[in-house]
């Protein structure tokens, strides 16, 4: 899973998050935690997901805090 930083400004704030496994990926989004994109995800693991997105919204909001994104820019 990644993290992006908060994107966007205003009442349109954001924060990506990106799960992986294998050939399967996903890309949803925080504060709706819904699913923006998939592929090669089932039905039942897209709704588990969107699940965990709820159920971590803080934590994932705290991680996404952290993100420097010049420093990830820079590789620092």
């Amino acid at each position: 899973m990644l993290v992006s930083g908060l994107v966007g400004t205003g009442e349109h704030k954001r924060i990506c998050v990106y799960f992986s496994d294998k050939d399967k990926h996903a890309e949803g989004s925080i504060p709706d935690c819904k699913i923006t994109s998939s592929k090669g995800f089932t039905d039942d693991e897209l709704r588990e997901i969107e699940d965990y997105l709820k159920e971590n919204k803080d934590h994932i909001i705290e991680e996404a805090r952290k993100v420097n994104p010049m420093k990830s820019f820079l590789g620092k």
